[in-house]
């Protein structure tokens, strides 16, 4: 099998598309890795962005006629058949979400750019969520869990979180409760300021 061979192959296909045939951006005749020649055509997104489901349903009919299943690496999803004994197939490729890193923490001026500085990004985890070193992470959550609950003038104003097997523990003074609503089912009290009960 020959470049050759695979590229006048792929013109008899593209002379007399099947109805199979989802529509492509473009055909390649590419070597694989075992040094066979392929004819691979990228999945056309008719100018919208392809999701993923439209996708798989375009190359539905590509298994369906070869029965050959897909092949999906978690980045590339291929759909294989064989044209004038040719191994053919169409593709999509799975958009990457690139995450934008500041050059620097977002609370102090710790470089982010090195290989060996560990971040986090807070929030919603979206691409302009503020990014911060671990060391800051740290600080962060140790001021979080030693300040004054809130409920401690208002006794509704706990942030109640489920435990499996204690009822209901406040994330800021971890009292702990079997009823959250009824101060008499305190089973633990809170924790003073500035220290752990």
């Amino acid at each position: 099998m020959t470049a050759s061979h695979s590229a006048a192959a792929l013109g008899a296909l593209l002379d007399d598309a099947p109805a199979w045939l989802p529509p492509v951006d473009h055909w390649e005749v590419a070597r694989e890795k075992d040094g066979t020649w392929i004819v691979q055509g990228q999945l056309s997104a008719d100018g919208d962005t392809l999701t993923e489901s439209a996708a798989y349903k375009a190359l539905v009919p590509i298994v369906e006629q070869s029965g050959q299943a897909l092949d999906d690496d978690g980045r590339l999803v291929s759909a294989r058949f064989r044209h004038l004994d040719v191994p053919m197939s169409v593709w999509y490729l799975r958009p990457v979400l690139r995450w934008v890193v500041p050059e620097h923490c977002a609370t102090c001026p710790t470089e982010l750019g090195s290989p060996d500085v560990k971040f986090v990004r807070l929030g919603d985890g979206t691409r302009t969520a503020p990014v911060i070193c671990l060391p800051c992470r740290d600080l962060m959550q140790a001021a979080w869990v030693t300040r004054i609950c809130p409920a401690a003038a208002w006794d509704d104003h706990h942030w109640w979180f489920s435990l499996p097997d204690d009822g209901w523990k406040c994330t800021y003074c971890a009292t702990v409760r079997t009823d959250p609503r009824d101060a008499s089912t305190t089973t633990r009290a809170p924790r003073v300021e500035g220290g752990a009960q």
